[in-house]
């Protein structure tokens, strides 16, 4: 009776969770760890224009003109035509739809790895298999693009780029760029960017994007407002193409397309899309404050102790290695901490090696302070035990 694409096994074990008088540090929901936006924000969702439907299949011109003005704000002088901008209701709608025009089944899209654990079902869904590709760290995480390359072949149809990436939070460097499109453009490839936390720098500003330069290969750059704006109950989210001017005619014929299927972006929030990014760089002031003040800390916190923390450019996560003696596959330090009261992500969720956790910089300061503490405690204690199997 039913399909065997959702034929998904059942998790080999049920989840971590959170219970009573546990600290969640697993929490990425920006509306769930007290971020105020201006009391008026939402009033912008109730203009009286929304009572009438006139869809446009890649979006309502003012919302892709706001879309253009952002990336505009972001590199002056950046001109966006609004034909090559369609407007989604996710960016996991984006990445569908974008698999559609670009693969048969059975073709592949080649991930970064670690990543995050987003694309699967959506490739399952569109017959497409996902090729990982290493990212390495060294200190500094980065794209090994030797290994890149070796993956491509004859049914590769996309490269996908993460920037900067979940979990791992490198930047593109302006090399990875050039590379990637040379690649890509050699061997008839698409590039797909998902740029959702590209404004939450933890040190310097980027300044290099994809989006920013006159690329050969065909590029499309995601984005939205969940990240974008901190909104992620709104559901607007957007795919921009560049690169060659007849390739991205044809994929943006296929994609308005697709999305004329769909019509899924939603009027209300179309219309009040302006002032939704207008409000944007206010709340990533208070995200980034409160980012940057955990994670040093965090580095505090793991300093002199048998915890690294590694190296994090930007974003909402932060990764700690932690000492391998808990022999479970990975998940025995996320549980160990859950007994200690903190609920934590094992790393093993991002495809990163055992003794590997992942923690939300944006938890609240106070609950983040007191999460670090029971897991340092928890730590000490667990190594003061001796080497173990849990």
């Amino acid at each position: 009776m039913f399909s065997r694409r959702t034929a998904w096994p059942l998790a080999d074990e049920p989840p971590l969770v959170a219970g009573s008088g546990v600290l969640d540090l697993t929490i990425s929901n920006p509306t769930a760890v007290g971020l105020v936006h201006p009391p008026d924000l939402y009033a912008s969702l109730g203009d009286p224009a929304s009572a009438a439907y006139d869809p446009d299949p890649l979006g309502l011109p003012l919302a892709r003109a706001a879309v253009a003005d952002y990336y505009r704000a972001r590199r002056p002088g950046l001109e966006l035509p609004l034909a090559d901008i369609c407007l989604l209701a996710g960016t996991s709608e984006a990445y569908a739809h974008l698999l559609a025009i670009l693969c048969d089944p059975g073709d592949a899209v080649l991930v970064p790895q670690p990543g995050y654990p987003l694309l699967p079902m959506i490739a399952d869904l569109a017959h497409v298999e996902l090729r990982p590709y290493p990212l390495q760290y060294d200190g500094t995480w980065s794209i090994d693009l030797v290994a890149l390359a070796e993956l491509v072949e004859p049914r590769t149809r996309a490269i996908v780029l993460v920037a900067p990436n979940n979990p791992t939070g490198n930047y593109l460097s302006p090399a990875e760029i050039a590379a990637v499109d040379a690649l890509a453009a050699a061997r008839g490839l698409a590039v797909l960017v998902d740029e959702v936390f590209f404004d939450y720098p933890i040190g310097h500003a980027p300044k290099d994007s994809p989006l920013d330069g006159p690329g050969e290969a065909l590029t499309f750059v995601l984005s939205g407002l969940s990240k974008v704006a901190a909104l992620p109950q709104l559901k607007l989210a957007w795919a921009a193409a560049r690169g060659p001017a007849p390739l991205v005619r044809e994929a943006m014929r296929r994609l308005e397309l697709v999305a004329d299927t769909y019509l899924s972006a939603a009027t209300p929030v179309q219309l009040a899309a302006p002032r939704l990014l207008a409000a944007a760089p206010a709340v990533q002031t208070s995200v980034r404050a409160r980012v940057r003040a955990n994670l040093e800390r965090l580095r505090r916190a793991c300093a002199g102790t048998s915890l690294g923390v590694l190296d994090v450019e930007a974003g909402w996560t932060a990764l700690v290695r932690l000492p391998r003696v808990l022999d479970d596959g990975g998940r025995g330090w996320a549980r160990e901490l859950l007994h200690a009261g903190v609920l934590t992500q094992p790393g093993e969720l991002y495809e990163l090696p055992p003794a590997h956790l992942a923690l939300s910089l944006i938890t609240p300061e106070p609950e983040f302070a007191v999460g670090l503490e029971r897991i340092t405690e928890r730590v000490a204690h667990v190594l003061a035990s001796g080497p173990c199997s849990r």
